[in-house]
């Protein structure tokens, strides 16, 4: 799923960065300072990111895309990731998919955060000042490098902008019996159910056949 509309997000934050980056989750009838903070670098591919891995796991068949090593190297060159990896890495990376999917399938603010905030605590994402484009921007990085922290970090700070500056209801698990993907919802309104058009088509088909069943059924 391309996302391409998430590169003009902007995060609208309350939060003070310290030591560690963390999402917090106020009153909304409290009055707030907010502060706009460029969070570019956390948007289009690192959302991707977090939406592919989640979805390597088809959580109605219980396909798993990352079966092996091959499929995981597959997988993190696709993403322009670090393609060695190991055996270690492939059982690390199906942890962080399952705590992925918990920030989807929570549907309020409060719970997605503190999902978020357990993604980036356990790979000790800190916030860092980078120059390497010229210009000083704010970067997070994992306090011990390695493949999986780096995924989770930047899958992690991916939703955390969808989250902060677009809500909850943006983060969602496909409304299809036979699907339940996780997707983040671009549309206009707000009120996408489904991960797909194909999706979408194949329940509005089933919902028609069901009206029509007992109408032929009637003498």
């Amino acid at each position: 799923m391309i996302l391409s509309r998430l590169l003009s997000l902007r995060v609208t934050t309350t939060l003070r960065v310290t030591g560690k980056v963390v999402i917090v989750s106020h009153d909304r009838k409290l009055q707030r300072v907010t502060r706009p903070t460029n969070f570019t670098h956390y948007t289009d591919a690192p959302v991707r990111l977090a939406v592919d891995l989640v979805n390597t796991l088809q959580p109605v068949t219980a396909i798993d895309e990352l079966g092996d090593l091959a499929a995981l190297r597959a997988f993190l060159r696709a993403h322009d990731q670090d393609g060695r990896a190991g055996a270690r890495d492939l059982e690390a990376l199906r942890r962080l998919r399952a705590d992925l999917r918990a920030v989807f399938v929570a549907g309020d603010p409060r719970t997605a955060g503190e999902c978020i905030n357990h993604v980036l605590q356990q790979a000790g994402a800190t916030p860092r000042i980078s120059t390497h484009s010229g210009e000083p921007h704010l970067h997070f990085q994992p306090t011990h490098a390695n493949l999986v922290n780096g995924i989770a970090t930047e899958a992690a700070m991916g939703l955390a902008v969808v989250l902060c500056d677009e809500g909850a209801g943006r983060l969602g698990i496909c409304a299809s019996p036979s699907c339940r993907e996780a997707f983040v919802d671009m549309s206009k309104n707000r009120r996408k159910r489904f991960c797909s058009e194909a999706c979408a088509h194949r329940e509005s088909v089933a919902a028609f056949r069901a009206r029509r069943r007992p109408a032929a059924s009637q003498p």
